[in-house]
């Protein structure tokens, strides 16, 4: 199906409301941008969410625990069928620790979101990290 500008600008703008929940630490924005049955992983080994509420446990967490600074999206690529849109992108992550000294996690995202007829609504994430250990040009650790 044909993506147009319009509907290219309505989903790229969650991701614009996205890093702006993220940045206030605004959890009732961050709830509003996600579906009730949303599923996804962050890049820590208990990340999984598989429902809203464990969403919001989450963003607690994430909250509580850095201060966000800037989320950037970039190389953004959006694919459309009908009610269902999905986006990969990179996603850099600019965050401090107990007012220490700003890190980035650069990471690839994706998402996919459906048009519930009023508005888009996020049902899958996943943010990751290329694994450090594994060389440019290999698809395996050591090979």
């Amino acid at each position: 199906m044909n993506l147009s500008p319009a509907i290219e600008a309505e989903v790229t703008g969650i991701l614009d409301r996205y890093a702006a929940a993220y940045v206030k630490k605004d959890l009732a924005a961050f709830s509003r941008l996600f579906s009730p049955d949303i599923t996804g992983y962050g890049s820590g080994p208990d990340e999984v969410i598989q429902n809203h509420r464990e969403l919001l446990r989450q963003l607690r967490r994430d909250t509580a625990q850095a201060d966000v600074h800037a989320v950037t999206f970039s190389d953004r690529k959006v694919n459309y069928d009908g009610r269902i849109a999905w986006i990969t992108a990179k996603n850099a992550i600019i965050f401090s620790v107990g007012g220490g000294a700003k890190e980035i996690l650069d990471g690839r995202m994706t998402m996919v979101l459906k048009n519930t007829g009023s508005r888009w609504v996020i049902e899958q994430l996943h943010f990751s990290m290329p694994y450090g250990g594994q060389a440019a040009g290999q698809s395996f650790p050591g090979a």
